[in-house]
């Protein structure tokens, strides 16, 4: 038996690390070897929602079937401090980098967590000239795959594209290389995109975008996520009841992840197709569970998890 899931508003208990006074790590797992996830900066980032990031992190790993916890980071500081608060963090965090590795998130870029990425225990593939172009693309090739697994052929789908610049584009350029159409190529913000029709949207730019108001005036079939947790749990209610299924954020998403373990021999080419092949096999191990694919995936992701925690995490991947 699962336990209890988490209630409305009450705070996961993750282990939570302090690097400095506007700073903090969640490391999702105890007992993991090494975490990953992003760092963001903003005035203030609240722990609630790191938390759920590494959580989507942590069924990301599991779906691959790897001990490995999600990590999300916060630097709370207002703009005139922003340059202190964020070297004193990646001064104070340095030294965990070979065991949590962090992406830039939301307020950062790479230049200034250059000493991290230094010090980085995931693939040198990440960090190469087109690390992030690599990333966008097996991102992208997740995201065909798995729309692919849940509707059949992509030929003459119609596609409703969410997000902004690059990933749009990537997205845009890979579902039309797979035969579908997308919808809006020029205008691909959110609420023009929410009010268009098609058979599947692809969206992802906030947490917990689609909540159960907004999921009940959509016009597609299908909504395949390019990032972490766009729909809220309301929504996937309500979605399953009108005729709308969400495919788990956690799995469309692998590609990147797959890139982090990658050896030296591995190339674009030979990550995108093993991230399209891994992706296709678990939404079609998933897709018809009764509770539906995103509920059926994490299942999938605490049976591993399982193995080697002796308690599941409090709280599922759901906005």
């Amino acid at each position: 038996m699962f336990p209890p899931r988490r209630a409305v508003g009450q705070t996961p208990p993750v282990p939570v690390l302090r690097p400095t006074s506007q700073s903090f790590v969640v490391l999702d797992l105890e007992g993991a070897d090494r975490s990953d996830g992003i760092v963001r900066w903003a005035k203030k980032i609240l722990l609630d929602g790191a938390a759920n990031l590494a959580r989507s992190r942590t069924y990301g790993w599991a779906t691959l079937g790897e001990r490995i916890s999600g990590a999300s980071a916060g630097i709370s500081a207002p703009p005139e401090e922003r340059s202190d608060a964020v070297a004193a963090f990646v001064d104070a965090a340095v030294g965990s980098a070979g065991q949590i590795a962090l992406d830039p998130g939301k307020g950062l870029d790479w230049s200034e967590l250059a000493a991290l990425r230094a010090a980085d225990w995931r693939s040198d593939l990440r960090s190469a000239d087109d690390g992030d172009g690599l990333q966008r693309s097996l991102l992208a090739a997740g995201v065909v795959a798995a729309a692919a697994a849940a509707c059949g052929e992509l030929a003459d789908r119609r596609v409703v594209l969410e997000g902004p610049e690059p990933i749009a584009g990537v997205l845009g350029a890979a579902f039309t290389e797979a035969g579908a159409t997308v919808v809006n190529p020029e205008d691909t913000s959110a609420t023009p995109a929410l009010g268009a029709a098609g058979d599947l949207l692809c969206c992802g730019s906030a947490v917990g975008m689609i909540d159960h108001q907004t999921i009940s005036g959509l016009d597609v079939g299908w909504i395949v996520p390019w990032g972490p947790m766009p729909v809220t749990t309301r929504g996937l209610a309500v979605g399953r009841r009108s005729g709308t299924q969400v495919l788990p954020d956690f799995v469309t998403t692998v590609g990147p992840l797959l890139a982090a373990m990658a050896g030296p021999d591995e190339t674009s080419g030979t990550l995108s197709e093993q991230t399209a092949q891994v992706v296709a096999a678990v939404i079609g191990e998933v897709l018809d569970h009764e509770e539906g694919p995103l509920v059926g995936a994490c299942v999938r992701a605490e049976a591993f998890l399982s193995t080697w925690q002796e308690t599941l995490p409090f709280g599922r991947p759901i906005a």
